[in-house]
């Protein structure tokens, strides 16, 4: 398993359910075929999924 440490984390994001500015933090990861991985990233304070991001697995 790898983990990785995307950009999309470390960016400040407003919610549109909070309607604050947010860090974004990782709420779900699927293999989408052996080589990339879809994350998606959702507001800590109440949920709603916030970005979309599909990361290359390195070989």
């Amino acid at each position: 398993m790898y983990i990785f440490l995307g950009a999309m984390g470390q960016r400040t994001v407003v919610c549109p359910n909070c309607k604050r500015p947010v860090k974004p933090v990782e709420c779900g990861r699927k293999n989408q075929t052996k080589r990339y991985v879809v994350v998606t990233y959702c507001c800590p304070k109440c949920g709603v999924e916030l970005l979309t991001e599909r990361l290359e697995i390195p070989t």
